[in-house]
Formats: C-alpha cells, structure tokens, sequence
C-alpha cells in the first residue's frame, strides 16, 4: 500500500469573531481574532519540495454557556494546486483555556483524490500562558477513508494518529515567507498506524499569538527531517 499521509502538522488554526472580547473570557489566543481572518499553510519533503497547502478561513462564532465557539473552514490542494476538498472544524475559548479539535491536524493534501474522508478528535487545550517546561495535554484523531461512489460493503481505510509527550519548549524568533515572529516553540511525539502501516514521529512546533501556528517539522525516530509545513500568508487578522 503506498503511505498516502505524512506525520500531521500540529493545529492550523484561525479564531474568533469580531465580537469575542479576550478579558471577558480570560484567554490569551496565538491565533487570529477576527472573523474572516485566512492563514495559508504549505507542505514540504524533506528536499524542500512543495508537496500540497492548505488555507483556513473563520466563518463564524457563537456563545453556548460561558464559551466562545469558533467555526473554521478548511480547504486543501495536491502539489499540483488541484483542490482536494474542504473541512471544518471548531475551536473554543472558556475559562481562561484555549482549546481546538485535532481534526485540525490533518494534512489533507495527502489524501488521495476521489475519496470520501470524515475527521474525527480529541481536544487540545492551550492555556492562557505557555511557559518553557509546561507538559500540555495530548490526544487521537481518526481519519476514516472511502472511495467516493464505493459499491455497498466496501471497506474503509482508517488511520488513527495518538500524540504525547506534547511540551513548551521556549520563546524564539522564526521566519517564513509571511513574515517573522516572535513565537513559542513545543514538541511532542506522533504515533501513526493504519491497518498496513505504523511509525511514530517527533514534532517541533513554532506559534505565535494572534497569528496561530507559523511551522511546524516532523522527524523520524533516528532524527531525520522528514517534511514541515510552514505559514506562507496570512490576511485579515
């Protein structure tokens, strides 16, 4: 079977409606906080070629209780740029933690064309502050495949990716093609298995406040690079 997905990019994200008010709800967000807001994420190997983007968009907010709930529209595309489908996904914001679904983690663009793809994961929060040293909580998603118009019966393909070991590294200074910012690096490990494939991989993770994630970078368990993604634009934050 050919491996159709790399290790997943960590959270790509954008936030909150013009009406959240952060010292009501006491978070301190690294994402955008404006509806409309658009981050454009690219995919690479480890030779530095693009393998697929990705683009988010905030569509929406509302309150339930004392949360802010986020709505988030994906779109992705092959390293030819054809457009492989949308996603959605929710972020939320209530008592001070930021949390978002890691259905956001998927990199889409290594689904293959003409499949059916439902997403499905755990939280993860982000505190108000994130301090060098700090273990933060991990989680699963499930991402379940099927070939569009598949005959009755026909079996699904599904992969589950575990994240641990997720921490706050340290406070830096990185650069991308849509700007440089002032960040807080985080690691932490991914464990992929599908029924004919698994591997585990290490990931360094690069965010910024009001702008999300800028890069992240996977490695294989002898510490080889084997691709990254990084922010290439960013509008309307």
């Amino acid at each position: 079977m050919k491996k159709t997905f790399v290790p997943m990019a960590l959270i790509v994200l954008a936030t909150l409606g013009s009406s959240f008010k952060m010292a009501d709800n006491g978070c301190s967000t690294y994402f955008p906080a404006k509806q409309g807001a658009q981050l454009e994420y690219k995919n690479y190997d480890d030779k530095d070629k693009v393998t697929g983007r990705t683009t988010q968009i905030v569509t929406g907010s509302s309150t339930q209780g004392t949360a802010l709930v986020i709505n988030i529209k994906g779109t992705s595309f092959d390293k030819n740029d054809k457009q492989l489908g949308d996603y959605t996904f929710d972020a939320k914001c209530d008592n001070g933690t930021f949390s978002v679904n890691m259905s956001s983690m998927v990199d889409m663009s290594k689904v293959r064309a003409n499949m059916q793809v439902t997403v499905k994961g755990d939280n993860m929060d982000f505190p108000a502050t994130l301090t060098p040293g700090q273990t933060l909580n991990g989680g699963t998603v499930t991402v379940t495949m099927v070939p569009q118009n598949a005959p009755p019966g026909m079996m699904n393909i599904t992969m589950t990716t575990t994240i641990s070991n997720r921490k706050v590294v340290c406070d830096t200074t990185i650069t991308t093609p849509a700007g440089t910012f002032a960040c807080v690096k985080m690691s932490m490990d991914e464990n992929v298995k599908s029924p004919l494939y698994s591997d585990t991989f290490h990931v360094n993770a690069w965010y910024a406040k009001n702008v999300g994630r800028v890069r992240t970078e996977s490695y294989d368990s002898k510490g080889k690079l084997k691709g990254y993604t990084q922010l290439t634009a960013v509008s309307g934050n």
